[in-house]
Order: C-alpha cells, then sequence, then structure tokens
C-alpha cells in the first residue's frame, strides 16, 4: 500500500490542526469579544453625547455646527483617541499574536517530529495549522471590522472616511492587516524557531504597515483636480484632498507662500473670488473609498498569503 493511501484526508488534518490550537483560538475569541463589549457601551457612551451636543442635525457647512463638534471632541475626544491607539496595535497585533507561536513553538518543544510522523507529513501539517488559524483569525478580524466602522463614525462627521484611522478601522483593511501580520509571523517562526521573536517581528510589521500604506495609499488610482474660488472649506461631499495649489491671473502656478504674501485670510478670499486668483484642488472623490479599501485588502492579503506559502516551504524544504 502506498503511502499516498495511508494519508489521513484533509478534513482530518483541519479538525486536528483545530484541536492542537484551539487554545489559541479561544483565547482569541474572549479577549476579542471582551474588547468588543468594551467597544460597544463606549459606542453609545459616544453617540449619546453627539446627539446631545446637536452636531448631528446640523447643517456641517456652518460655523456654529463646527463649534458644536468641538465642543463634543473636547469632551470625548480624549477617550476616543487613547482607544484609538490601543486599537490600532490591538487589531492587527492579534495576527502576530496567533501566527507567531504557530510553528515556533512545534520547534522549540520538540513536538515537530511527532507532529510530522503521524502520517499527514510536515507540509499538510502546516498548510492545515494556518488555514484553520489564518481563516479564523480572518472571520474575527472581519467581525471586529465592522465594529471599528461602527463606533468610529462619530469622527467621519468633520474627518470625512478617508481619515487614515478611520480607513484602517474598515474590515477589508483590517482583515489585510491581520493576514499579512499573521503571514509574517508565522514565516518568522518557521525560520527563527522562536516564540518570542516571531511575535515581536508581527508587531513590528502590525505598528508599520498603516504608515508603509498611507505613504502610497492616494496614488491608488490617479487623482482628480478642481478649479476652485473660495479659500473656505469646500470639500463637504466627503472627498479626501490630497494637495491644493494656487495660480495667478495669468493662470500661472505660483508657490504657496508666494500666495500666502498677499495679506491675512481675508485678502486671500477676496483674491481667489474676484482677484482672477485660483485654488486648485487635488484630491480623491467619496465613491473610490471602497475601491481603494479593496485594492489595500488585496496587496496586503496577497502578501499574507505568499508569507505563508512561504512558511510551508520552509518547514518543507529546510526545517530538520
Amino acid at each position: 500500500m502506498s503511502s499516498l493511501s495511508l494519508a489521513p484526508p484533509r478534513s482530518a488534518v483541519l479538525r486536528a490542526a483545530g484541536l492542537r490550537h484551539r487554545p489559541t483560538l479561544v483565547t482569541l475569541f474572549l479577549v476579542m469579544g471582551a474588547v468588543s463589549l468594551a467597544l460597544l457601551v463606549h459606542g453609545w457612551y459616544l453617540r449619546a453625547g453627539l446627539e446631545r451636543s446637536g452636531a448631528t442635525s446640523c447643517d456641517p457647512a456652518a460655523d456654529a455646527c463646527l463649534e458644536r463638534y468641538k465642543r463634543f471632541l473636547r469632551e470625548y475626544g480624549t477617550s476616543m483617541e487613547a482607544l484609538d491607539m490601543v486599537l490600532h496595535v490591538l487589531g492587527a497585533g492579534f495576527g502576530a499574536f496567533v501566527g507567531g507561536p504557530l510553528l515556533a513553538r512545534e520547534f522549540e518543544h520538540g513536538t515537530v517530529r511527532f507532529v510530522w510522523t503521524q502520517g499527514a507529513g510536515r507540509s499538510r501539517w502546516t498548510v492545515g495549522s494556518l488555514v484553520v488559524a489564518g481563516g479564523a483569525l480572518a472571520v474575527v478580524a472581519a467581525l471586529f471590522g465592522l465594529l471599528l466602522r461602527w463606533w468610529s463614525a462619530p469622527l467621519a462627521l468633520m474627518n470625512g472616511r478617508f481619515s487614515p484611522d478611520l480607513f484602517e478601522q474598515t474590515w477589508p483593511v483590517m482583515v489585510g492587516r491581520v493576514v499579512l501580520t499573521f503571514g509574517v509571523a508565522a514565516l518568522a517562526g518557521a525560520v527563527l524557531r522562536r516564540t518570542v521573536a516571531a511575535v515581536g517581528i508581527g508587531l513590528g510589521v502590525s505598528v508599520a504597515l498603516p504608515f508603509l500604506a498611507e505613504s502610497f495609499r492616494f496614488h491608488y488610482r490617479q487623482p482628480l483636480e478642481e478649479p476652485v474660488h473660495s479659500m473656505r472649506a469646500m470639500a463637504l461631499d466627503g472627498r479626501w484632498l490630497g494637495e491644493v495649489w494656487y495660480s495667478d491671473p495669468a493662470g500661472n502656478r505660483i508657490s504657496t507662500d508666494a500666495f500666502y504674501e498677499h495679506g491675512d485670510f481675508e485678502q486671500l478670499q477676496a483674491l481667489v473670488r474676484d482677484g482672477g486668483y485660483t485654488a486648485h484642488q487635488v484630491y480623491q472623490p467619496a465613491d473610490r473609498f471602497w475601491p481603494f479599501e479593496f485594492v489595500e485588502f488585496g496587496w496586503m492579503t496577497a502578501l499574507g498569503v505568499a508569507a505563508c506559502a512561504a512558511a510551508v516551504w520552509w518547514v518543507r524544504r529546510r526545517a530538520y
């Protein structure tokens, strides 16, 4: 009888992987459940305060409405900022805490040789572990991203959906970040065979990734340009404003410093309204929000899957 016929079916490998990593997955669900409960309570608290401020029922272009929203931020903004900083690391950081020990712990405890002799082989066992843990993590990340989107909605009133914090807390990008962090941590664990080092590398990726993505996110698609004849905020349609430049009455582009040398705000307002000067907005329209979300989800997830594939290759070819 060939060795292939003795190999357990894929479902058995996945069940065994699930049982092996059940304590980690149960801990993940419990911690994320506790965090989600805290977000639900805090979210209702924020919405009650926002409703009392009157900022939800006024014209966002009016100065009075802006003052109401500022009062809301003065009262509730500190708690939102503190919690947002924690969530910034926590969301994707779980990819590191799940992926880092996934393979490294097997090497540290010396259990890999026993696992590899159980019929599944090193490749199938590694793939099963990555699929079970990574799939559960992706589902949790998607649900957590939906909750984060609801919790952070008050910030979108003035900051817009393209605000970096809001953009990164929506479920497609959250899933992409978690999968990439998980894949990198799992690969580090397979190569280094040290749980602490693998988790540390994953956490480093989870912290650095948003800054890396933000540096070129604006250029996922060619931005649009629109001339405006006002110095006041014109982009109340949810657009992502990337740059504003100015031209003189002859149509020549001038530097921002040269334009602002013409006087105070009211004088500059008069120049762009009646004096022949023009402000040019370079922006991404609001209807590109979800396409941008899935672009970022796509490349992050692809890199995460590639890291997982590299971990399987390393275990198969290099691990002894």
